[in-house]
């Protein structure tokens, strides 16, 4: 996996060794916690993000939902979220795959969109152990858990037979930390305020039976917890330490409890299993802050970064479309703030003062010269006919197969007009340009090119090519949304094993750069044409339905071999918080598995 990925990162900060900071009040007030941490008036607000496997690699059909908001990721990992119900001050994400750890992310959201990096875990069996003895399950790295043999099923009953535990400690120095760790570190102590964290560790564990239910640990019983201090922080570690739970429903880590130190590791018993936390805490505020070039133009994925004067590692953020940062910070406390460009130069320092505790902190704007080369891409896109075209967008990207995550994707105006600015540490960097004409569902192809000059001028390029497979759909009298490529249809042919599973399913994920996301799973698709109206679901920008709130039929039309077209319409209609509405779609996408 190479460093790109932590070029991606969320756009904010937060502390503790690497930190991030982005929460959902709406969800926060479902929970049980009280806490008097400010999130704020109700807003809406965008995000895109990237999911990953711990190998790197991306995480396809995982579930993404911001408060009602729900989107599924692509075959590149990818998802985008518009106008998601969230707080100013609070967004909670949180993605689900079946055979991975549940993943999550809050933040302060800014007010341009929200890039975020989540890294799932795969829910690996580290031992199988029996009920009714002891018995201890160790990692490499001497950290490990000693159960006293007393476990309970999800319905509170007492469970024997045999324990498969799996176990992932997230050391403090891992350079994924913040996309690997839940939530952020907003917590909540037991006196019910909130505070900002550093961690000295965390542990995730998962108990399951013989037949994969969900085990954990019986009533009135615990389980003794040793995590292994980093190497880097063993001086600096005090002897009691507060435990922190995560809590799935808040996005909030409560404090439950107390570890000591012995040796190089903490100790300390718990009542139950998902992700504890070694932390010590501080009183939080709320920092933001916009970088821009001397031309006065924003910054766009800029590293920001704070450091408390006894801290061990940096607290990072990246800016967003817009040039801002912003997250949660240590009240109080006077921070070192650094900006870095592109060639990961610092090109400004400079400290912060001391915030007040539970109050906003909105700095001046940073304006700096970078190291690095700045490019203008602009043009404008004809359709074959050699009219403007109205309605598309443009792709800007690097062509390395590492980065290709690492795209910018504007709407075209009116007139055909397109627009990048692009920052590289070398020179002349090679770069990839495509335009797409949504009416005629045509594309100039990838256009290969070296960016030789400044400013860059490709006018009148011609969208003339097919579009190899789409999706289109539409929403009551709204306009029609296209999403031309990147799409990715897959039936599973076999028959589940798990009875809660259909024998046979069709699943169509897609994704837009230029903010469109589409998803339908057919369930107990027989891998021939015909007509379906029931166990079916959808999510889409704009909206989500399944077979409970939606009256539609899916037509299969075509169901073509691995390589070729399966094509499909929807019509019908769908009902949600906001009333009843009309849908249809149409699809040609190629199968491609």
């Amino acid at each position: 996996m190479t460093k790109l990925y932590s070029l991606i990162l969320i756009l904010m900060i937060l502390v503790s060794c690497k930190s991030d900071s982005f929460i959902d009040l709406e969800n926060q007030q479902q929970g049980s916690q009280e806490t008097n941490f400010n999130f704020g008036n109700s807003a809406q607000r965008n995000f895109n993000g990237l999911v990953l496997s711990t190998n790197g690699s991306p995480v396809s059909g995982a579930t993404v939902t911001i408060g009602s908001a729900t989107a599924q990721t692509n075959f590149k990992g990818i998802f985008v979220i518009k106008n998601a119900d969230v707080k100013e001050n609070f967004a909670y994400v949180k993605v689900t795959k079946a055979g991975f750890v549940n993943g999550s992310r809050t933040l302060v959201p800014t007010t341009g969109s929200n890039r975020i990096n989540i890294m799932m875990i795969p829910a690996t069996n580290t031992a199988t152990i029996a009920t009714g003895t002891t018995a201890t399950v160790s990692l490499p790295n001497g950290t490990k858990v000693k159960f006293d043999g007393s476990f309970k099923d999800a319905n509170g009953n007492a469970y024997s037979g045999s324990v498969n535990v799996a176990m992932f400690h997230l050391k403090s120095s891992d350079q994924y930390l913040n996309e690997l760790m839940p939530g952020s570190f907003l917590a909540n102590n037991t006196a019910g305020n909130a505070r900002v964290m550093e961690t000295y560790g965390m542990l995730h564990v998962q108990l399951t039976g013989a037949s994969g239910q969900n085990l954990q640990i019986a009533n009135g019983h615990t389980a003794e917890m040793t995590m292994a201090i980093d190497a880097a922080q063993t001086s600096t570690s005090p002897a009691t330490i507060p435990l922190w739970s995560f809590e799935e429903t808040t996005g909030i880590w409560q404090e439950d409890g107390s570890a000591t130190k012995v040796g190089n590791a903490y100790v300390g018993n718990v009542s139950h299993f998902s992700w504890w936390n070694c932390d010590v805490q501080f009183p939080q505020s709320i920092l933001k802050v916009t970088v821009k070039n001397s031309a006065g133009a924003p910054m766009i994925n800029s590293l920001v970064t704070l450091k408390r004067a006894s801290q061990t590692y940096e607290s990072y953020g990246y800016t967003d479309n817009v040039g801002t940062v912003s997250g949660i910070i240590p009240a109080n406390e006077t921070l070192v703030l650094k900006v870095y460009d592109v060639c990961n130069t610092v090109v400004y320092t400079s400290n912060v003062a001391p915030v007040t505790a539970g109050t906003t902190m909105v700095l001046p704007d940073i304006v700096v010269t970078t190291t690095g080369n700045q490019y203008t891409i602009q043009g404008n896109i004809k359709t074959c006919a050699n009219t403007d075209v109205t309605d598309g967008y443009a792709i800007l990207r690097l062509p390395t197969s590492t980065n290709y995550f690492q795209f910018q994707s504007v709407p075209l105006s009116n007139t055909g007009n397109f627009s990048f600015t692009a920052y590289s540490c070398a020179a002349n960097p090679q770069m990839i340009l495509e335009g797409y004409d949504y009416t005629n569902l045509k594309t100039t192809g990838e256009i290969s090119f070296i960016a030789n000059s400044p400013v860059m001028n490709f006018n009148n390029l011609v969208a003339c090519n097919a579009v190899n497979e789409f999706i289109s759909y539409k929403i009551d009298n709204q306009n029609v949304r296209y999403i031309l490529g990147g799409i990715n249809a897959q039936w599973s042919g076999l028959t589940s094993t798990s009875p809660n599973m259909p024998a046979k399913q069709l699943r169509i994920n897609s994704f837009s750069p230029a903010g469109n996301v589409f998803s339908m799973i057919q369930e107990n698709m027989l891998g021939t044409v015909g007509s379906f109206s029931t166990d079916h679901s959808f999510e889409f920008s704009g909206g989500s339905f399944n077979s409970s709130t939606g009256n539609v039929v899916v037509q299969v039309t075509n169901f073509g071999a691995v390589g070729t077209y399966i094509d499909f319409t929807v019509n019908g209609t769908y009902t949600d918080t906001a009333g009843n509405h009309t849908f249809t779609a149409t699809g040609h996408v190629l199968r491609d598995f």
